[in-house]
């Protein structure tokens, strides 16, 4: 039976509901293919645009596409320079190195597109970066997707060898603690070794000031700091700062200056096409506009939304792929452009449009985010399956005032997101009970069409993170009460500064990632890993018949944590060290406000600390140390000799051990044994030794579970658990979230689970996948609405939805050419269903499906 047609009866106070489509034509659509009747872009361009979309999504390593490779140009041209600028400061070095690249760069222009550039030779390439890692370019010297000529790529990677991030920080480890990370199976492997990045940039900065205002202020500043230099009398305990400063500065002029002629350049090649080659007078008045654009953006300030929305393309090219390659999408880009917005729709001052014109601006950037390529090393395409990269941008919450912050530009923006059903750019959307019903439908119109996005973050905690971390600033210049409203998430889960200053600028301020499962798997062999890697994992702890307790245990595990997560952030900090004196951004420098006002490198300032890791399989781990004190410890049905005879053999010849544990109470069903341990777990090991912690930026460092793709792989590489999983299985799907399948109790007890968590966490991801005839029924809206005013008064920092059937995911196993618009929420990121290989698209399908019941909804207190 059609399960969106069928109706679903419930008594609730008194009342017969049924749950029938909200849009009667639904009912004649066959539920395994509703997802592609969902499709609608706003005009006729934006359908071409993406039907013609060079997706660059990655499927257990290897690119969807075959057509998809690396390019050489930014390794060619930012070798030269580097050869030619010898001697040179680093800073000027870099922005030498930025200005050849941009300089001499093939540009690419698009049919229909309006807005434009690329960071590649050509719109199926991505860049390299072997400045970064060279074993991540190695990798791809060896694959399919080589950059051309090889032997000269080859030759570039020999070169960059010496001086590279990695062989920078290498020597100042133990080689047996890098061979560890180097497992990815407890911890993940540095970042110099995968030159994994994010960063925050200064967007508002480009967009109201132009960059040459920004040259202007830095040479002020030199001649300033010159004057200085020339005082009487000399005094050189404070006089020498000022030759970093006036290099830093020089640097800045470079960089900005070679943007402002790359994007003219840009123009130039429009006008060009417009006068020598378009035959359609409608296309060559719009390439003339977009020269016209590329001449004034982003030298001058903004006064469109055309212009904002082309000076943000421009800066995130720079920031994410040219400059230095950077994950993400962070912004609140609601806010950044409701001024444009609000010039061009409401006033109609400059560049004016219609809403709809605004939509269709966010639906052609959309598109150009989809086709976005990342030079990411193979462990990080495996780790994301099904996606290009994780970019995602932040709507919605309050302003600086504390009022909403929620436009017509936000609304856009989800709108646009609806009607052009792409996985990228994700959005988070900042929920508080101040958020219009007008914009919260945009919302749940999202979610109810099975995007996976807005994942839902609390307003009012992640402001609140905001204050508590700017306590711990080192030129005490935190954020201040107002600009802690000023937050975006960095990338999946983590909330970060956004503005003309105190931005996250390097991922070794917050990244990497621990899993606990692993450790637990060590913890009871004594530090080994007999699994996988066949080798000492961690430190010697005690072997088994040491374990006396479960207090044993808890401490032996305390103790292959502390390991663990100390060498993850010392890791990251010697990164930054070396990032800040040899990979220095120029580019990113000159667009914030404190590096401009200071003269320091973007990798060097640090004004708002923000320290974070991600605790990945965490639910595994606790599940099983449930099991453990349950029935080793206190009902004494097991010693924990014969649960390691019955581990080593994957539970084969130990069924109804298995069975046993496999029943013990579990996370998520509101059971207060499990939960108990569970969040002593998370609040005293998982959040409490990493807050003991302090990183390069003055501030603690602290968990934000998002286990993007890693819980399938780390699952894979993680021996069987005392939970009851087999070994190889994957593991939980996200910070917080139940295991597969065994929240039992519907969605409010995992609710009730997860907010007995409060203590130590700074993010902590949560997966529900919900019944897809009630969310797209007539009631959908209000239970929803009433789940989330719950969710928010419980003060839980995290939830993210799953609103696709089982049928339809099994129908695309079946056929996948026919469901390239079915789009699932993994974890912290969303992707095509189709893209996934077949071990991930079953984890999803095995997540439980919730329903509400009547005392749900008695819970969430639903009027309907």
């Amino acid at each position: 039976m059609n399960d969106i047609a069928s109706a679903k009866v419930l008594e609730y106070k008194g009342n017969t509901l049924r749950f029938t489509p909200e849009n009667p034509a639904e009912a004649k659509i066959p539920a395994d293919e509703l997802h592609e009747h969902l499709q609608k872009p706003s005009t006729a361009r934006t359908k071409r645009l993406k039907e013609r979309c060079r997706w660059k999504h990655a499927s257990a390593g290897e690119f969807i596409e075959k057509s998809v490779t690396a390019g050489i140009e930014r390794m060619r041209y930012l070798t030269e320079a580097h050869k030619a600028s010898e001697g040179q400061p680093e800073a000027i070095r870099r922005a030498l190195g930025l200005a050849n690249v941009l300089n001499k760069s093939t540009l690419v222009l698009q049919e229909d597109e309006f807005i434009v550039g690329y960071h590649a030779e050509d719109p199926n390439m991505f860049p390299l970066y072997p400045e970064l890692s060279h074993m991540a370019v190695q990798d791809y010297l060896r694959s399919d997707y080589s950059p051309q000529p090889a032997d000269e790529a080859a030759a570039i990677n020999e070169y960059w060898k010496p001086h590279s991030l990695q062989s920078k920080c290498q020597p100042y480890f133990d080689p047996a603690d890098l061979g560890r990370m180097y497992q990815v199976s407890s911890m993940e492997a540095p970042s110099f070794a995968s030159g994994y990045n994010s960063i925050v940039p200064p967007y508002e900065t480009v967009l109201e000031d132009g960059l040459l205002a920004r040259i202007k202020l830095a040479e002020k500043h030199i001649v300033e700091a010159q004057a200085d230099m020339s005082t009487f009398p000399w005094d050189g305990t404070k006089g020498l700062d000022n030759i970093a400063k006036i290099d830093n500065w020089k640097a800045m002029v470079i960089a900005c200056k070679a943007v402002i002629s790359w994007a003219r350049r840009q123009g130039r090649l429009c006008k060009i096409v417009a006068e020598n080659f378009e035959t359609d007078p409608k296309r060559q008045a719009e390439l003339l506009e977009i020269a016209e654009i590329c001449q004034r953006i982003p030298a001058e300030p903004c006064k469109g939304l055309k212009d904002a929305m082309q000076a943000k393309f421009f800066t995130f090219l720079i920031c994410h792929a040219i400059e230095r390659y950077a994950s993400g999408y962070a912004q609140k880009e609601d806010t950044l452009l409701w001024p444009y917005y609000k010039a061009s729709v409401i006033d109609k001052k400059f560049q004016p449009m219609d809403h709809m014109g605004a939509v269709e601006l966010v639906e052609m950037e959309r598109l150009k985010i989809s086709e976005h390529g990342a030079g990411k090393s193979r462990a990080y395409r495996e780790i994301f399956p099904g996606s290009n990269d994780l970019f995602i941008l932040t709507v919605g919450g309050t302003n600086a005032k504390g009022e909403d912050g929620c436009t017509d530009m936000t609304d856009a923006i989800l709108e646009a997101a609806k009607r052009i059903r792409t996985a990228e750019p994700s959005i988070v959307f900042r929920y508080s009970k101040k958020n219009r019903e007008k914009t919260l439908h945009w919302v749940f119109e999202c979610i109810r069409d099975g995007l996976g996005y807005p994942s839902i973050k609390h307003d009012e905690i992640g402001t609140e993170q905001m204050k508590e971390y700017a306590k711990f600033s080192l030129n005490d210049n935190g954020a201040t009460d107002e600009e802690a409203h000023n937050w975006v998430n960095v990338l999946c889960m983590s909330p970060g500064i956004h503005g003309r200053r105190k931005t996250q600028k390097t991922r070794s301020e917050g990244g990497g990632s621990i899993f606990p499962a692993k450790l637990l798997e060590v913890t009871l062999n004594d530090g080994y890993d007999w699994s996988y890697a066949d080798m000492q994992l961690g430190p010697k702890t005690g072997d088994l018949s040491s374990l006396k307790t479960f207090e044993d245990v808890w401490e032996a595990f305390r103790e292959q944590y502390q390991y663990a997560i100390n060498l993850c952030i010392s890791t990251k900090d010697v990164s930054r060290y070396f990032e800040q004196r040899f990979l220095q951004m120029p580019f990113v420098s000159a667009i914030d406000d404190g590096c401009m006002e200071l003269g320091m490198d973007a990798c060097a300032l640090s004004e708002q600390p923000n320290g974070w890791h991600n605790p990945i399989t965490t639910i595994v781990a606790a599940n099983s140390l449930v099991a453990i004190k349950k029935l080793v410890f206190e009902e004494k049905k097991y010693t924990l000799e014969q649960l390691s005879q019955a581990l080593k053999a994957n539970w084969e010849g130990f069924e109804e051990m298995r069975v046993d544990f496999k029943r013990a109470p579990k996370w998520g069903n509101d059971d207060d044994y499990a939960d108990s341990i569970i969040t002593r777990f998370y609040e005293e090991i998982i959040g409490g030794e990493m807050r003991k912690i302090t990183n390069y930026s003055g501030g603690p460092v602290m968990p934000t579970g998002q286990a993007v793709g890693l819980y399938m792989e780390v699952g894979s590489r993680t021996g069987p658990t005392p939970d009851g999983r087999f070994g190889g299985e994957a593991a939980d799907d996200g910070g917080i979230s139940p295991y597969m399948g065994t929240d039992k109790k519907g969605p409010t007890a995992v609710l009730r689970s997860v907010s007995k968590v409060q203590k130590n966490q700074k993010g902590n991801l949560l997966n529900q996948r919900l019944s897809v005839p009630i969310m797209r029924s007539k009631h959908g809206f209000e239970i929803w609405n009433s789940y989330m005013k719950t969710w928010h008064d419980l003060n839980i920092d995290h939830v993210q939805f799953n609103v696709v059937s089982t049928d339809e995911m099994r129908a695309a196993q079946r056929e996948p050419e026919k469901h390239h618009d079915l789009i699932v929420r993994v974890s912290g990121y969303s992707a095509r269903f189709v893209d996934i290989p077949t071990y991930g698209q079953n984890t999803i399908i095995a997540r439980q499906e919730q329903d509400f019941s009547a005392s749900d909804l008695e819970f969430l207190n639903v009027e309907l």
